[in-house]
């Protein structure tokens, strides 16, 4: 699979997925997602990703799950040093269904590739039976 990108002048470039053909511009001028804004939507995304190919297998319904990616800059070398996420869950489950959506989020893959280096606090939240 082969994302193509464009570089389009005042530090703006454009990257098709090819597959697919959407676009998505990334903005160095803080009007929109940059690199690193995309690095933290990858983690969050993934993560839904992971616990809802999980809760379709068992039949756990996520819907209206909702998550929010901070991240925290580091120096010496700039980089994203840590990660602070919380997921906000809409629906009453069993201990065992916190559990398996709790590791199915662990599973992800982005959060994998990141450097050993960068923390990854992640807090779930459950409402209440």
């Amino acid at each position: 699979m082969t994302i193509s990108g464009k570089y389009l002048g005042n530090l703006c470039s454009e990257f098709t997925h090819n597959p697919s053909g959407v676009k998505i511009n990334i903005d160095g001028n803080g009007q929109g997602f940059s690199p690193i804004d995309l690095t933290a939507t990858a983690l969050g995304s993934c993560m839904i990703a992971m616990m809802a190919y999980t809760a379709e297998s068992k039949g756990i319904n996520i819907e209206g799950l909702n998550i929010e990616v901070d991240r925290v800059m580091a120096d010496a070398p700039r980089r994203i040093g840590e990660f602070n996420i919380v997921v906000n869950f809409t629906q009453v489950y069993t201990d065992k269904e916190k559990a398996l959506l709790q590791k199915a989020a662990e599973t992800c893959p982005v959060k994998k590739t990141l450097s050993s280096d960068c923390i990854i606090n992640v807090v779930m939240n459950f409402p209440n039976q």
